[in-house]
Formats: C-alpha cells, sequence, structure tokens
C-alpha cells in the first residue's frame, strides 16, 4: 500500500510540521554498518505521533470512545543518520477516513535535512469484536480542523 499525501503538503520539508519532538540519537541505535537502524526510525515516528495525538487530540481514545490500534506503518528513508546528534520528528494528521485516519511523519537529521518520511494508519476499532468502528461525528469535526490547520496543529 503506497498511500498518496494530500499535494500541498511535502512531509520533506519542516515547515509542514506545527508539531516536532525532539531526540537524541543513542548509541545502541547504531547498526552494524554504523549509520541509525531503521528500526530507530519507527520508534522515532511513534514518539511524535504518540506526543502529537495526546497533545493535539487529548488522546484518541478519550475522542472516539473506541480504542486505535496501528494498522500500518510505511517508512521511506531519504539518508543516513549517524551517533552522536539529534534529530527532531514531525508529525501530523493528513488523511481522514471513514474508521481511520492517516497521519504525515518525518524526521530531520540536526542540519534540518530529511531523512526519512512516512505514514501511519491508525484503525478506530470496537473493543469487543477487534472490528473497524466508524470515527463519531463529534470526533471528526475536531480532527478536521485539525487536518486542516497551517502545520496541522490547533
Amino acid at each position: 500500500m503506497n498511500l498518496a499525501v494530500p499535494p500541498a503538503i511535502d512531509l520533506a520539508d519542516v515547515k509542514s510540521f506545527g508539531f516536532l519532538t525532539t531526540e537524541h540519537l543513542r548509541f545502541a541505535d547504531v547498526d552494524a554498518n554504523g549509520h541509525i537502524n531503521n528500526v530507530a526510525f519507527v520508534t522515532f515516528f511513534e514518539n511524535a505521533r504518540i506526543r502529537y495525538l495526546q497533545e493535539q487530540l487529548k488522546g484518541l481514545r478519550v475522542l472516539t470512545g473506541a480504542e486505535v490500534v496501528v494498522a500500518h506503518i510505511e517508512l521511506d528513508l531519504k539518508r543516513q543518520m549517524f551517533y552522536p546528534g539529534t534529530i527532531r520528528a514531525g508529525a501530523r494528521l493528513i488523511e481522514l477516513r471513514r474508521s481511520s485516519l492517516v497521519i504525515g511523519q518525518a524526521i530531520f537529521d540536526q542540519e534540518g535535512r530529511c531523512a526519512a518520511t512516512g505514514h501511519v494508519v491508525l484503525v478506530s476499532i470496537d473493543k469487543s469484536s477487534g472490528r473497524g468502528r466508524p470515527i463519531v461525528d463529534e470526533a471528526r469535526a475536531t480532527m478536521t480542523r485539525l487536518m486542516e490547520a497551517p502545520g496541522g496543529v490547533l
């Protein structure tokens, strides 16, 4: 699955993100080739995504009344990164579907260059059945405002 990003949002541009976290690269993130391992990129995405959802939506479970689970992660590596250093990871809501939402993400190295972009699809599910559940209207309205806001932040 290769997700299309709305053309107005360039995930490789740090200015597309009103929300960014800062992470310190750890020696434990280095792989056998001497660069930051791809698994660390997924962790940076996760940290930024969780903080974004907590700060911008006050947590999805409260807003939707349902469990929200990761259904798909897509990561496009653009450049290598090396220890030591710091990175910034961006997250923003870019698409809203019937029972899911798509978070666009990127990682920028300490020089501000884009090192990775990606998407995470989160699905709202009914906890008892485990099946997809439509996003409720109140949550949809809040998410739509967030998605349309400059930088993806309210």
